[in-house]
């Protein structure tokens, strides 16, 4: 099958290919019959903890993902990375082209490499995104990058393309970043997104704002930024007949009622409050305003007790910090996601987007020490924040059969995010 990309970095970025893209015109439909790409892996993966001064889950992210490509032996790739750079990216950005180069040295079954990584942190519409798009040896040819500026399709040739300045020059990606004012009292950090569309939404600031404030609080911010991304996209006129592919760390939450609900049945809860306390570190008592300064209260956390008569049954359930989330029963909380998935609904607010079903456990916060790979950190709430999401046409393409949706890295330490992927066939 030929392919025709497009890329877009959006605090939104769009890379398009001519493959299924925002500008490929699907009314051809004895196109795909004659092209030479056959199977498609999208891959989406939060990379934040992988840049510290030790490097010490690169080998393990490396051998990961090298594991999963070549299991798929797909014969193009596209790859979409948030928080290229970590957490200290002024002191860890270096090591960020240098793992690519890594990566591409075990992928020699792909000579034709395009990388777009948005590295400089002292420009103002700095998102921390990369995008790696890969082709096999045997599709050179077929596949083609849409040019924004001439628009045109120009043939991807064998070589490999590391773009790291200059970004928003480039003719062959879109780069934004949502405007400012979406979030005024919100700290600007580098969510954005790279047509394959690259995103990294809000996440969400403090566990208990959801309880005290207002449990649609981080998500209503979501959906307005994510709200944002389609409308630029749609507003192209080709939204209806394109194949356009949306991934990343959407930062997607479970419903924080029902899943509280859930968790902590027969148990009542406790708010705990520290004279003197930290705003930042809590939430003010409702009786703070009329108090002075010198005895204004915070609550820093609630507990969930259980009481009974059944010595076994009862204690603890679960207590809840700005940034703690601790269960009684972390082992069981993983074991049975399955019981909880139904409290996955963000996705559903975005009605022009459509998703595989989901067969694999939360995607985060796993921990980031490499001896407790399989252990959740108790820091938030179990989420499927790493999604693939597509529109119509995409999700007829995909769904004409040969399709696989999981993450990955299940036995290996990835850092606080499992990275997921998208296989798919070009024909059934």
């Amino acid at each position: 099958m030929k392919v025709v990309f497009s890329l877009s970095i959006h605090i939104v970025g769009i890379i398009s290919c001519e493959l299924f893209s925002s500008y490929f015109d699907s009314s051809s439909s004895d196109w795909f019959m004659a092209a030479q790409v056959e199977r498609v892996l999208l891959i989406t993966a939060n990379v934040g903890s992988l840049f510290e001064q030790d490097r010490r889950l690169q080998d393990a992210w490396l051998k990961t993902f090298t594991e999963r490509i070549n299991e798929e032996m797909a014969d193009f790739v596209v790859i979409h990375m948030q928080e290229t750079g970590g957490k200290h990216y002024v002191e860890c950005a270096w090591q960020v082209p240098k793992l690519i180069d890594e990566l591409l040295l075990r992928m020699p079954m792909y000579p034709a490499v395009q990388t777009y990584l948005d590295l400089d942190h002292t420009a103002p519409n700095f998102t921390a995104l990369g995008s790696v798009i890969l082709v096999k040896a045997r599709c050179i040819g077929s596949v083609s990058q849409y040019n924004f500026k001439t628009s045109s399709y120009l043939p991807v040739v064998k070589g490999v393309n590391i773009l790291l300045d200059g970004l928003e020059n480039s003719p062959l990606i879109i780069k934004k970043k949502f405007p400012k004012d979406f979030w005024p009292t919100f700290k600007w950090g580098r969510k954005g997104i790279l047509d394959f569309v690259n995103v990294h939404l809000f996440h969400d600031e403090s566990n208990l704002a959801l309880i005290h404030e207002n449990p649609f609080l981080y998500s209503t911010n979501r959906k307005r930024a994510l709200d944002y991304v389609l409308d630029q996209l749609t507003s192209s006129g080709s939204w209806s007949t394109s194949h356009c592919f949306v991934f990343g760390d959407f930062n997607f939450r479970l419903d924080s009622t029902s899943f509280l609900n859930r968790l902590t049945e027969r148990a009542s809860a406790h708010p705990l409050e520290e004279p003197h306390g930290s705003v930042a570190d809590g939430l003010l008592c409702a009786s703070s305003a009329t108090t002075p300064e010198t005895l204004r209260r915070t609550v820093s956390a609630i507990e969930f007790r259980r009481e009974s008569l059944n010595e076994i049954s009862s204690g603890l359930v679960l207590r809840i910090e700005r940034k703690r989330f601790d269960y009684f029963n972390q082992k069981k909380l993983l074991d049975d996601w399955k019981s909880y998935l139904e409290d996955d609904r963000e996705a559903r607010n975005f009605a022009q987007l459509h998703e595989l079903p989901i067969s694999f456990p939360p995607t985060y916060p796993w921990s980031e020490d490499p001896d407790e790979s399989e252990v959740m950190m108790k820091t938030r709430a179990p989420a499927w924040c790493d999604r693939v999401l597509m529109n119509d046409g995409a999700f007829a393409l995909v769904r004409k059969g040969s399709s696989t949706y999981s993450s990955f890295g299940r036995d290996v330490c990835t850092g606080d995010h499992k990275p997921v992927a998208l296989a798919f066939s070009m024909s059934s």
